[in-house]
């Protein structure tokens, strides 16, 4: 596999389901993120989702205790970017309470908000949402905008939210063809995922590019 390609150990994992979900839905399987904490042979872990782009080393978030993440709101963390540490004692506590707790959002962030009341929050450079809220100023957009451009980077980890870059034709963000995906869209943030792509050893793009179908449906 790519990831195997590029230096990373793969560990096969039997996936939990969540059972809150639909049958082949999206959601499906998305509580298998906690097998994250069954890897007891390490004491601390950066958990970083696959729609991550980590532009700078984040290496010092291994000082901040579990749960270290960014905030969605006030109260909520968001689950892309996590410091956990592991342990099958929490590992247990988390499989105990998967049929009772019903989660805000149908996957694996509303049932940690859940168990995790408490956490630790930090800076919202460390997962950046790819995001453009509604009613946000014109000075917000820039800004945003501008951060997702900057170089040297100056966010440590972007969000890709929405349909993801991978997905797409390398020149145009996908999210401007839905309407109610428009908040995602950044063609800047496009062109840095592309960028960084463009970056990786050459024996790893393919592991990047469209299917036939895919292409297809984007054709379409």
């Amino acid at each position: 596999s790519g990831l195997e390609k590029s230096g990373w150990k793969i560990r096969t994992i039997q996936r939990i389901r969540n059972p809150k979900a639909e049958k082949d839905a999206y959601n499906e399987w998305n509580y298998s993120k906690f097998r994250l904490w069954q890897l007891t042979d390490y004491d601390k872990i950066i958990f970083i989702d696959a729609d991550l782009l980590v532009l700078r080393n984040i290496d010092f978030l291994f000082g901040m205790p579990e749960i270290s993440a960014t905030g969605n709101n006030a109260t909520l963390f968001n689950s892309g970017v996590m410091v956990i540490e592991p342990s099958n004692c929490t590992f247990n506590l988390l499989m105990e309470h998967i049929n009772e707790i019903e989660s805000y959002n149908g996957g694996d962030q509303g049932y940690l908000n859940e168990i995790f009341t408490w956490w630790h929050r930090i800076p919202r450079h460390m997962n950046f949402l790819k995001h453009f809220w509604i009613g946000d100023e014109e000075e917000v957009k820039q800004k945003k905008t501008s951060l997702f451009g900057a170089e040297p980077p100056i966010l440590y980890v972007l969000h890709y939210l929405g349909v993801k870059p991978w997905l797409c034709f390398r020149d145009y963000d996908c999210n401007w063809n839905v309407d109610i995906f428009q908040e995602f869209a950044s063609d800047i943030a496009h062109e840095k995922w592309w960028r960084v792509h463009d970056a990786m050893p050459k024996q790893l793009h393919q592991f990047c590019s469209l299917k036939s179908k895919q292409k297809a449906q984007l054709e379409y």
